[in-house]
This record gives structure tokens, C-alpha cells and sequence, in this order.
């Protein structure tokens, strides 16, 4: 797989993401919250950055793009939507644009529900996906612009990628998901016996995340107990 990815803890618990395209040796960071721990990882790891990459406008997903601008030349990618939201954006992508990493293309898929602009990056070719904050480890996003059948839709669009697609999200919030998916599913010894993996996979998401199994009432049900929770 020409496509390396490196996960960078930042914040509390949020993730941030790293990635360097093996054969051309392109890279870019995804979500950068925290721009001084990037630059330590770039100085440690004697790496350059080409690009930036946010899956929507939170300050907790975009803090670090104009000091990583300022020190690396990096470009900021993101959705065409949210452009006026993004700082420093200058490659404004939407629904079915493919973008190349190097030897690596990158499909935006448009997630609207947590944010109005808010997009997932999937890399086809490493069947790898990066969710921001739409779908997490037996969780999704809070609602916060969209509307329950928008975050639903961009749901239902995230399970029609293969089985084996690895997720990556913005957050850990993985054990507080399992909690409350098991005050829903209390016997489900799958859940019960689940242990925190980074990154989870969207075969083990349609089987235990109870986002992805209910239909459009449920939805609503759950997310409304779950911000409750």
C-alpha cells in the first residue's frame, strides 16, 4: 500500500492524521488542531508537508493551518462549500472531485449533518477513509448545522464503501460509544467484549455501531439519547 498513515493524538481527544504517499513521497496532514505538534513531528521525522487537509471549518480541526501555512508552504484543501470557513484554504474541492496525492487519489465525499460543509477524504486504492467528525468508533457526529435526515444520508453514503475500508475519525470517543450502544443492546457479546482499535473498520461498524443499523426514526431516537448520554 503506497499510502502511510501516522496518527498524532492532539487536544484532549482529538485526532490528527499524517500521511505520506510511499512511492511519490507527498504528504499531508489532516485536522491539524495543534500546529506546534505537526512541526515537532515534521522536524523529528525530517519531513517537508505539502498539504493540509480539513474535513470541515471547527477551530479544533483547522487551529493549526495558517502557522503550517507560514512555516511549510503547505496547501489547505477543503470543501468548496465552506471556503469562507476554512482558514487559508486555497484547493476547493467538492462531491466526486478526486484529488491525487502523489500516486494516490483521494475522493471527497460531501457528510453534511454534523457541519453544512463538512466532507470525508477516501483514498480507494487503500480502501482508507477519514471521517472527521461524521462517523466515529460506534458513534457519529453531534448535529449541530444539518438536519437528522442529512446526517443519516451521509451515513447511508460512508456504508456503501467496501466492508474492509479502515476509518479514520476526528475523535476518541470509542469506550463512551460502547457504553451507550450497550444501553441499547445490553447482551450483544461482540460489544461487550470490544476493545478500542485505531482505526476501526467499516465491517465492524455496520455490525456493532447502532447508528449504522437503525433506519431513519431510530436515527433520530438514538442520536437524541445519545447527545442526552
Amino acid at each position: 500500500m503506497p499510502l502511510k498513515v501516522s496518527i498524532l493524538p492532539a487536544l484532549i481527544d482529538n485526532y490528527i492524521y499524517f500521511l505520506q504517499d510511499e512511492e511519490s513521497s507527498k504528504t499531508a496532514v489532516i485536522d491539524p488542531a495543534d500546529a506546534k505538534l505537526v512541526l515537532n513531528y515534521l522536524k523529528t521525522n525530517n519531513f517537508e508537508l505539502d498539504f493540509i487537509l480539513n474535513t470541515h471549518h471547527h477551530w479544533d480541526h483547522t487551529d493549526g493551518n495558517l502557522e503550517l501555512i507560514e512555516k511549510t508552504g503547505a496547501k489547505v484543501i477543503g470543501a468548496k462549500k465552506d471556503h469562507h470557513r476554512i482558514p487559508g484554504i486555497s484547493i476547493q474541492l467538492e462531491e466526486g472531485d478526486t484529488f491525487n496525492l502523489g500516486a494516490s487519489p483521494m475522493q471527497v465525499l460531501e457528510v453534511p449533518g454534523h457541519t453544512l460543509g463538512a466532507i470525508a477524504y477516501y483514498f480507494d486504492s487503500d480502501r482508507t477513509l477519514f471521517t472527521g467528525d461524521t462517523l466515529f468508533s460506534l458513534g457519529c457526529g453531534r448535529i449541530f448545522e444539518g438536519t437528522p435526515p442529512q446526517m443519516f444520508s451521509s451515513l447511508a453514503k460512508l456504508k456503501m464503501l467496501p466492508k474492509e475500508t479502515r476509518i479514520y475519525c476526528g475523535h476518541e470517543y470509542t469506550e463512551k460509544n460502547r457504553q451507550f450502544s450497550l444501553t441499547l443492546d445490553p447482551d450483544n457479546q461482540e460489544l461487550l467484549a470490544f476493545k478500542k482499535s485505531a482505526p476501526t473498520t467499516l465491517g465492524l461498524e455496520l455490525r456493532l455501531n447502532p447508528f449504522l443499523t437503525a433506519d431513519l426514526n431510530q436515527f433520530i431516537k438514538i442520536r437524541s439519547l445519545r447527545d442526552q448520554y
